[in-house]
Protein backbone atom coordinates (compact mmCIF):
# COMPACT_ATOMS: atom_id res chain seq x y z
CA UNK A 1 0.00 0.00 0.00
CA UNK A 2 2.86 2.48 1.25
CA UNK A 3 4.66 1.37 -2.17
CA UNK A 4 1.27 2.18 -4.02
CA UNK A 5 1.40 5.77 -2.58
CA UNK A 6 4.93 6.68 -3.36
CA UNK A 7 4.20 5.70 -7.25
CA UNK A 8 1.41 8.25 -7.52
CA UNK A 9 2.83 10.93 -5.36
CA UNK A 10 6.17 10.34 -7.17
CA UNK A 11 5.41 9.77 -11.13
CA UNK A 12 2.79 12.47 -11.85
CA UNK A 13 6.08 14.20 -10.41
CA UNK A 14 8.76 12.61 -12.80
CA UNK A 15 6.71 13.66 -15.71
CA UNK A 16 6.09 16.94 -14.86
CA UNK A 17 9.77 17.31 -14.65
CA UNK A 18 10.39 15.42 -17.90
CA UNK A 19 10.01 17.01 -20.98
CA UNK A 20 10.18 20.55 -21.13
CA UNK A 21 12.76 21.17 -23.58
CA UNK A 22 10.36 18.58 -25.39
CA UNK A 23 7.51 20.35 -25.62
CA UNK A 24 9.92 23.90 -26.44
CA UNK A 25 11.28 21.85 -29.54
CA UNK A 26 7.35 20.90 -31.03
CA UNK A 27 6.29 24.49 -30.34
CA UNK A 28 8.87 25.81 -32.27
CA UNK A 29 8.72 23.69 -34.79
CA UNK A 30 5.17 24.49 -35.41
CA UNK A 31 4.62 26.05 -39.05
CA UNK A 32 0.90 26.45 -38.28
CA UNK A 33 -1.17 26.43 -35.44
CA UNK A 34 -4.58 25.84 -37.24
CA UNK A 35 -4.02 23.40 -39.76
CA UNK A 36 -6.39 21.14 -38.58
CA UNK A 37 -8.90 24.18 -37.40
CA UNK A 38 -12.67 23.94 -37.96
CA UNK A 39 -14.71 27.00 -39.96
CA UNK A 40 -15.05 29.01 -36.88
CA UNK A 41 -11.67 28.62 -35.40
CA UNK A 42 -10.56 30.24 -39.49
CA UNK A 43 -12.76 32.64 -38.56
CA UNK A 44 -11.50 33.54 -35.63
CA UNK A 45 -8.44 33.26 -36.78
CA UNK A 46 -9.15 35.52 -39.70
CA UNK A 47 -10.14 38.06 -37.12
CA UNK A 48 -7.03 37.72 -35.42
CA UNK A 49 -4.62 38.40 -38.16
CA UNK A 50 -6.76 41.42 -39.19
CA UNK A 51 -6.76 43.10 -35.78
CA UNK A 52 -3.11 42.36 -35.88
CA UNK A 53 -2.45 43.47 -39.26
CA UNK A 54 -4.22 46.96 -37.71
CA UNK A 55 -1.93 47.16 -35.11
CA UNK A 56 1.23 46.48 -36.95
CA UNK A 57 -0.03 49.36 -39.36
CA UNK A 58 -0.44 51.87 -36.27
CA UNK A 59 3.06 50.97 -35.05
CA UNK A 60 4.45 51.74 -38.24
CA UNK A 61 2.91 54.80 -38.63
CA UNK A 62 3.56 56.10 -35.16
CA UNK A 63 7.45 54.73 -36.06
CA UNK A 64 7.58 56.68 -39.06
CA UNK A 65 6.60 59.80 -36.85
CA UNK A 66 9.94 59.28 -34.78
CA UNK A 67 12.26 62.03 -36.26
CA UNK A 68 15.97 60.29 -37.49
CA UNK A 69 17.75 62.16 -35.17
CA UNK A 70 15.30 61.12 -31.88
CA UNK A 71 16.42 57.60 -33.63
CA UNK A 72 19.79 57.63 -34.08
CA UNK A 73 21.20 60.37 -31.84
CA UNK A 74 24.17 62.50 -32.61
CA UNK A 75 27.00 61.43 -34.28
CA UNK A 76 29.70 62.89 -31.72
CA UNK A 77 33.04 60.85 -31.45
CA UNK A 78 33.29 58.53 -28.45
CA UNK A 79 36.35 56.56 -27.73
CA UNK A 80 36.16 53.04 -25.49
CA UNK A 81 37.91 53.52 -21.88
CA UNK A 82 39.88 50.86 -20.87
CA UNK A 83 37.72 49.18 -18.74
CA UNK A 84 34.96 50.49 -16.53
CA UNK A 85 35.81 52.87 -13.55
CA UNK A 86 39.25 53.54 -14.96
CA UNK A 87 38.95 56.86 -14.99
CA UNK A 88 37.93 59.26 -12.04
CA UNK A 89 35.28 61.21 -14.42
CA UNK A 90 34.33 58.42 -16.48
CA UNK A 91 31.93 55.32 -14.90
CA UNK A 92 31.42 53.20 -18.16
CA UNK A 93 32.75 52.02 -21.70
CA UNK A 94 32.40 55.10 -23.39
CA UNK A 95 34.80 58.42 -22.99
CA UNK A 96 34.59 61.70 -24.76
CA UNK A 97 38.05 62.82 -25.54
CA UNK A 98 41.01 60.16 -26.68
CA UNK A 99 42.75 60.21 -23.79
CA UNK A 100 45.93 57.94 -22.50
CA UNK A 101 44.87 54.45 -22.65
CA UNK A 102 41.83 54.94 -24.92
CA UNK A 103 40.67 52.78 -27.42
CA UNK A 104 39.20 52.57 -30.94
CA UNK A 105 37.11 48.87 -30.08
CA UNK A 106 35.58 46.98 -27.85
CA UNK A 107 35.70 43.19 -27.52
CA UNK A 108 34.12 41.68 -24.23
CA UNK A 109 33.53 37.75 -23.98
CA UNK A 110 30.80 36.53 -21.88
CA UNK A 111 29.81 33.04 -19.71
CA UNK A 112 26.93 32.44 -18.06
CA UNK A 113 25.22 29.30 -16.61
CA UNK A 114 21.38 29.53 -15.82
CA UNK A 115 19.85 26.75 -12.72
CA UNK A 116 16.37 26.36 -13.21
CA UNK A 117 14.43 24.04 -11.47
CA UNK A 118 14.29 21.44 -13.89
CA UNK A 119 15.93 23.11 -17.71
CA UNK A 120 19.28 24.83 -17.09
CA UNK A 121 21.91 26.48 -19.48
CA UNK A 122 25.24 27.69 -20.30
CA UNK A 123 25.61 30.45 -22.67
CA UNK A 124 28.82 32.22 -24.10
CA UNK A 125 28.58 35.35 -26.19
CA UNK A 126 31.34 37.85 -27.90
CA UNK A 127 30.46 41.46 -28.54
CA UNK A 128 32.97 43.54 -30.86
CA UNK A 129 32.34 46.77 -31.45
CA UNK A 130 34.23 47.76 -34.64
CA UNK A 131 33.32 51.23 -34.23
CA UNK A 132 31.70 53.15 -30.97
CA UNK A 133 28.20 53.29 -32.68
CA UNK A 134 28.16 49.89 -34.37
CA UNK A 135 28.75 46.21 -33.35
CA UNK A 136 28.15 42.30 -33.52
CA UNK A 137 26.65 40.41 -31.01
CA UNK A 138 27.19 36.73 -31.10
CA UNK A 139 25.67 34.52 -28.28
CA UNK A 140 25.16 30.60 -28.10
CA UNK A 141 23.19 29.01 -25.54
CA UNK A 142 22.67 25.86 -24.82
CA UNK A 143 19.75 24.35 -22.50
CA UNK A 144 19.69 21.11 -21.37
CA UNK A 145 17.72 18.78 -18.72
CA UNK A 146 18.18 14.80 -17.54
CA UNK A 147 15.43 12.75 -17.93
CA UNK A 148 14.93 8.87 -17.12
CA UNK A 149 16.05 8.40 -20.85
CA UNK A 150 19.41 10.61 -20.85
CA UNK A 151 19.79 13.93 -21.16
CA UNK A 152 17.83 16.63 -23.76
CA UNK A 153 19.71 19.21 -25.07
CA UNK A 154 18.33 22.47 -27.47
CA UNK A 155 20.83 24.51 -28.95
CA UNK A 156 20.02 28.82 -29.63
CA UNK A 157 22.40 30.61 -31.83
CA UNK A 158 21.97 34.48 -32.61
CA UNK A 159 23.78 36.70 -34.40
CA UNK A 160 23.17 40.57 -33.71
CA UNK A 161 24.40 44.01 -35.49
CA UNK A 162 23.27 46.42 -32.80
CA UNK A 163 23.34 50.26 -32.87
CA UNK A 164 24.96 51.98 -29.64
CA UNK A 165 22.71 55.24 -29.19
CA UNK A 166 23.63 56.00 -26.06
CA UNK A 167 27.23 56.16 -25.25
CA UNK A 168 27.71 58.12 -22.12
CA UNK A 169 30.06 58.11 -19.65
CA UNK A 170 27.60 56.29 -17.42
CA UNK A 171 25.55 54.09 -19.56
CA UNK A 172 25.24 52.75 -22.39
CA UNK A 173 22.08 51.70 -24.69
CA UNK A 174 21.64 50.36 -27.49
CA UNK A 175 19.05 48.37 -30.31
CA UNK A 176 19.76 45.87 -33.13
CA UNK A 177 18.24 43.13 -35.64
CA UNK A 178 20.14 40.04 -36.21
CA UNK A 179 18.89 36.26 -36.86
CA UNK A 180 18.40 33.13 -34.38
CA UNK A 181 19.14 29.64 -35.11
CA UNK A 182 17.60 26.84 -32.98
CA UNK A 183 19.28 23.68 -33.92
CA UNK A 184 18.55 20.02 -32.43
CA UNK A 185 14.73 18.61 -34.24
CA UNK A 186 14.19 22.17 -34.59
CA UNK A 187 16.75 23.53 -37.08
CA UNK A 188 15.19 26.87 -37.61
CA UNK A 189 16.67 30.51 -38.80
CA UNK A 190 13.95 33.32 -37.57
CA UNK A 191 14.76 37.08 -37.54
CA UNK A 192 15.41 38.79 -34.06
CA UNK A 193 15.93 41.92 -32.53
CA UNK A 194 17.15 43.43 -29.40
CA UNK A 195 17.55 46.38 -26.94
CA UNK A 196 19.37 46.82 -23.63
CA UNK A 197 20.78 49.21 -21.61
CA UNK A 198 23.74 48.66 -18.85
CA UNK A 199 24.18 51.84 -15.89
CA UNK A 200 27.30 51.81 -14.27
CA UNK A 201 25.90 53.18 -11.03
CA UNK A 202 28.91 53.24 -8.22
CA UNK A 203 32.52 52.35 -8.34
CA UNK A 204 32.69 49.17 -8.83
CA UNK A 205 29.56 48.23 -9.49
CA UNK A 206 26.57 48.24 -12.95
CA UNK A 207 23.20 46.86 -13.97
CA UNK A 208 22.44 45.79 -16.94
CA UNK A 209 18.95 45.17 -18.77
CA UNK A 210 18.28 43.04 -21.96
CA UNK A 211 15.73 41.84 -23.93
CA UNK A 212 15.63 39.85 -27.14
CA UNK A 213 12.80 38.55 -29.07
CA UNK A 214 12.99 35.89 -32.24
CA UNK A 215 10.64 34.59 -34.45
CA UNK A 216 10.95 30.62 -34.81
CA UNK A 217 8.16 29.33 -37.76
CA UNK A 218 4.93 30.13 -35.82
CA UNK A 219 6.34 30.75 -32.30
CA UNK A 220 8.69 32.96 -30.55
CA UNK A 221 12.09 32.96 -28.44
CA UNK A 222 11.34 36.13 -25.85
CA UNK A 223 14.00 36.83 -23.26
CA UNK A 224 14.59 38.89 -20.78
CA UNK A 225 18.10 39.50 -18.73
CA UNK A 226 18.76 41.66 -15.26
CA UNK A 227 22.36 41.86 -14.23
CA UNK A 228 24.44 42.96 -11.24
CA UNK A 229 27.83 42.92 -12.00
CA UNK A 230 31.10 43.97 -9.86
CA UNK A 231 34.07 45.45 -11.73
CA UNK A 232 37.68 44.49 -11.10
CA UNK A 233 40.10 45.93 -13.94
CA UNK A 234 39.06 44.22 -17.44
CA UNK A 235 36.76 41.53 -15.51
CA UNK A 236 33.38 41.24 -14.19
CA UNK A 237 31.23 38.80 -12.37
CA UNK A 238 27.65 39.29 -11.80
CA UNK A 239 24.48 37.79 -10.54
CA UNK A 240 21.63 38.11 -12.31
CA UNK A 241 17.88 36.95 -13.51
CA UNK A 242 17.15 35.26 -16.82
CA UNK A 243 13.26 34.77 -17.56
CA UNK A 244 13.48 32.86 -21.42
CA UNK A 245 10.46 32.11 -22.75
CA UNK A 246 10.92 29.14 -25.55
CA UNK A 247 7.88 29.07 -27.12
CA UNK A 248 6.09 29.34 -24.27
CA UNK A 249 7.91 27.15 -22.48
CA UNK A 250 9.16 28.77 -19.55
CA UNK A 251 13.00 28.48 -18.51
CA UNK A 252 14.02 30.66 -15.88
CA UNK A 253 16.48 31.28 -12.89
CA UNK A 254 19.18 32.36 -11.19
CA UNK A 255 22.18 33.33 -12.94
CA UNK A 256 25.99 33.49 -12.72
CA UNK A 257 28.83 34.74 -14.63
CA UNK A 258 31.82 36.02 -15.68
CA UNK A 259 32.76 38.75 -18.52
CA UNK A 260 36.31 39.60 -19.76
CA UNK A 261 37.68 43.08 -21.65
CA UNK A 262 39.68 40.93 -24.32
Amino acid sequence: MRKLIFLIIVIPTIGFSQGKLSQAKGQLSSRSSNSNSNSTNDSATEAESNSENILKEAVTEILLLISFKIVLGDMKARYFSPYPYYFDNVKGEYDFGFEKGDKRSLVNLDVNYLLDNFSNSLEVGLNYRFIPILGVDLSHQSFFEHELGGTDYLDVTSLMLNYYRFRERSFTGWFGMGATYVGNEVKTFGFAYNLGLDVYLINPISASFAYKQSFINSSQINTVKYQLKYHLKRWAFYLGYHHTSLGGVRVSGVVTGIQARI
